[in-house]
């Protein structure tokens, strides 16, 4: 055999182990650049009114439907998949594999809280104290299903044992203040129909002009309906401009509703509430 013949025997034999099956466990090194692209982030907004504890398959379950008062505790919960199984994978949304919302049935308080997943899909949430009454938990995620992610939102109530009278809700108003900060609403929301919203933000009368990052947007913006909790989820807020954030929302009934901005300027995260007619 001549040395051209040789080499060219080396050259394909070289080729095809450079393209042979991966050494076992690459597939494993998650934090390489070997490692399988993630799922993209859903795209998709949550529908419908977020009062079932299922839908498609999919359900919340609680471990439990009662949480003791006066004292941060412990929330777990897992989602439940089609297979019956919990489920385990999650596609990102608003940069989060799981969104927790968390309201008083008078709409008195409300809470948004980061759970943290353990491997058996389990995902536990740090519950600040609560006065007694009726609640409900709210989860939004995206399933990881085949093509087009699809984003739920599901409920489920529970009490926290105890007497405390029902707080009334405010009158409408489209300014708030919150210490030298004040937040002005601007829109006309409509049933079932997707509506812009404004929000313009002052401090002691001068406009506000930084907002960090929070999630997908610059503001974290839920609604809940007046009796039922119905829930309406608004699209991450954008900047429109000098002190000025907006979103899109669509509420799925007609009605009283309590809308909720988490934002963060300069200072700590803040929650400001309007009650908004429908």
């Amino acid at each position: 055999m001549t040395v051209r013949r040789i080499l060219v025997a080396a050259a394909v034999l070289l080729a095809a182990a450079c393209s042979g099956p991966p050494a076992p466990g690459a597939d494993d090194m998650t934090g390489m650049s070997m490692a399988p692209t993630p799922s993209p982030p859903a795209e998709a907004q949550p529908t419908g009114d977020g009062l079932s504890s299922s839908v498609n398959g999919y359900s919340l379950v609680p471990a439990t439907d009662t949480v003791p008062a006066g004292a941060p505790t412990a929330f777990d919960f897992h989602i439940d998949g089609p297979n019956g199984r919990p489920v385990t994978r999650y596609r990102p949304y608003e940069s989060q594999l799981m969104l927790l919302d968390i309201v008083r049935s008078d709409l008195s308080s409300y809470q948004h809280i980061d759970p943290a997943m353990r491997q058996d899909g389990t995902w536990t949430a740090q519950l600040p104290a609560l006065t007694p009454g009726s609640y409900r938990a709210y989860v939004t995620f995206a399933a990881p299903d085949t093509g087009k992610p699809l984003v739920y939102t599901l409920s489920r109530p529970f009490t926290v044992p105890g007497r405390s009278a029902d707080v009334a809700l405010p009158a409408p108003s489209d300014s708030i203040g919150d210490g030298s900060l004040t937040v002005t609403l601007t829109g006309l929301p409509l049933p079932g129909e997707p509506t812009p919203l404004t929000f313009r933000f002052t401090d002691n009368g001068k406009p506000v002009s930084y907002f960090q990052r929070l999630l997908d947007g610059y503001a974290h913006i839920v609604a809940f309906h007046t009796g039922d909790l119905a829930f309406a989820h608004l699209t991450p807020a954008d900047r429109g401009g000098a002190s000025v954030l907006t979103t899109r929302a669509l509420f799925p009934a007609a009605g009283t509703w309590r809308l909720f901005a988490r934002f963060q300027t300069s200072g700590p995260a803040r929650t400001v509430a309007f009650t908004v007619e429908v």
